[in-house]
């Protein structure tokens, strides 16, 4: 970004600990304490829907400003696919060869043993699951699926753009929800797909979300307030409904395509617009020049 706006990167600084905090067991303890009360629990899976899907968003908006001013979206994806591939094959190596509890491999095996061990069962996992590993995030990839799909989300915004179908955006967004929503019931009653693509689709959404919101005029803060608040209670009713009516598992309601969810993050980063000043005097938006424009 040519010029930074301090409410979007302090924003991605808060939901970078928003995705460190969703990694610890802290939420899970608050789960715990909950009783599996769906007040609390939706609450708690919300904190993924601010944080993760907002860098989405963010890339997406303004991938679509710099379309919009030159004009060239190969060329801009282009500098964006530079700089995340060599992230994501930097951290690979790395999640290639350490093992998950290293400690007590390299106590048990020794340093380069224990390595060798873990790239060689690594590179077995990744000879016959590459692809779901990707789409689903499971060892070795874990959280890396995200630069991948982040690629993916950008290349299809910029072949509307060449194609000159950016007014099919929004019916992309619908669809890409219904696409979520599909999975979840297949994997819920019919049985498990050997490809899950509920975490690219809803990537898609958010970067085409991003992508919509580029160049349309500045947002009122009450209109952002209002869809916080609204998509907070639209998922409570989710959950509610979920639970108490069709007496989901409780693994169906946290992997659930939350509306609200949807609705919330675009509050959330609709409020960053609105209020550009936001956190400027903090020390958030310098921390945030050292992301990227990624959460990790």
């Amino acid at each position: 970004m040519a010029t930074r706006i301090a409410s979007i990167e302090s924003f991605r600084v808060l939901s970078i600990i928003g995705v460190i905090i969703w990694h610890t067991d802290f939420l899970a303890t608050l789960q715990k304490l909950g009783h599996g009360h769906v007040l609390v629990d939706v609450s708690l899976y919300m904190v993924w829907w601010v944080s993760l899907p907002y860098f989405f968003i963010t890339a997406g908006y303004f991938f679509g400003e710099s379309v919009r001013t030159d004009g060239r979206p190969i060329a801009y994806l282009r500098r964006y696919a530079f700089s995340l591939v060599w992230i994501l094959v930097a951290w690979f190596c790395i999640y290639l060869v350490v093992p998950r509890n290293w400690p007590a491999s390299v106590r048990e095996y020794g340093v380069w043993q224990a390595l060798y061990l873990e790239a060689l069962k690594n590179l077995q996992l990744l000879a016959t699951q590459h692809i779901r590993l990707f789409l689903s995030g499971e060892p070795p990839v874990w959280q890396l699926w995200f630069l991948p799909a982040l690629l993916f989300s950008l290349a299809t915004l910029t072949l509307l753009a060449v194609c000159q179908l950016q007014r099919y955006v929004v019916p992309l967004i619908v669809a890409l929800y219904g696409l979520a929503l599909t999975q979840e019931v297949s994997i819920s009653y019919l049985a498990k797909s050997s490809y899950d693509v509920s975490l690219w689709s809803l990537s898609l959404l958010f970067t085409a979300l991003g992508w919509w919101l580029a160049g349309r005029r500045q947002p009122s803060v009450s209109t952002a307030l209002c869809l916080i608040v609204g998509g907070y209670v639209v998922a409570l009713m989710e959950g509610t409904v979920m639970k108490t009516f069709f007496h989901s598992s409780p693994g169906a309601i946290f992997h659930h395509s939350y509306l609200g969810g949807i609705v919330l993050v675009l509050g959330v980063f609709l409020l960053t617009l609105a209020k550009p000043n936001l956190g400027q005097s903090t020390p958030l938006p310098y921390l945030a020049q050292f992301t990227r424009g990624v959460f990790a």
